[in-house]
């Protein structure tokens, strides 16, 4: 896998590489391999998008009321949204895969 490709695929270029390829790890690859997989990071991940999310709701449409806001929020930081997101990006191109997974997905 080329990491330098994955970060022109997005525009953006990470300083910590391991910390990039760990994001990237699915959690069959990293059973196969005994390393980290992108779980935790996938859980900070989420919480960083609804914050941000939330803070951009604040600030750009004080019309809206505090469930309003939960209901976008919830729209955009959700698994079809993130999704579409991931494959806009083609990011399946570029994640550690193990044995078992890539064989669920060639079915």
């Amino acid at each position: 896998m080329n990491l330098e490709e994955f970060e022109k695929n997005i525009g953006y270029s990470f300083k910590n590489k391991n910390l990039l390829r760990t994001a990237l790890t699915h959690t069959s690859y990293a059973n196969d391999n005994k390393k980290e997989s992108n779980e935790k990071l996938e859980y900070l991940g989420d919480s960083i998008l609804e914050f941000i999310t939330s803070d951009y709701l604040y600030r750009n449409y004080k019309h809206l009321k505090e469930g309003e806001m939960t209901k976008v929020r919830a729209t955009v930081v959700c698994e079809e949204s993130l999704y579409k997101i991931a494959t806009k990006h083609n990011f399946s191109d570029f994640l550690y895969l193990g044995k078992s997974e890539m064989t669920c997905r060639r079915k």
